[in-house]
């Protein structure tokens, strides 16, 4: 029983250990069994590009049209200011259209990798049926 007793102070440091170990080396190399999609490097891709586009069209406004925006996002849910003439107020056509093609082509991009996606992770069914019988 003695020497049982010694044992476990030496197991559990032992597991402490290694678990400290383990837990600092995962920090610098974070690999898993599960990897991430191979795709997902084109959606940071097309993420950048779309950052890059809306602070490009973000940066034309004025600053007259960035404080309607601003005051309009901060007092969406104010029933009183919805009815008021502000809230009715919208951007000029030209922004509008410069906004909804960047958008475009961000989910234009979003649907290819979509695609991608669906015809990798689709499984041959009928070669499945065969494996089994």
């Amino acid at each position: 029983m003695a020497r049982t007793s010694a044992l476990v102070p030496a197991v559990l440091l032992g597991a402490c250990s290694w678990a400290l170990v383990s837990l600092l080396s995962g920090h610098a190399r974070t690999e898993s069994f599960l990897t991430g999609a191979p795709s997902s490097r084109g959606r940071r891709t097309a993420m950048r590009g779309f950052k890059e586009d809306f602070a490009d069209w973000r940066s034309s406004l004025s600053s007259d049209e960035k404080s309607l925006l601003l005051k309009q996002a901060q007092k969406e849910f104010d029933k009183k200011f919805r009815k008021s003439e502000e809230m009715s107020k919208d951007l000029p056509e030209e922004k509008i259209e410069s906004f909804s093609k960047i958008l475009q082509k961000f989910f234009d991009s979003e649907m290819e990798d979509y695609k991608k996606d669906a015809g990798a992770k689709t499984p041959d069914y009928d070669n499945l049926q065969r494996k089994a019988a």
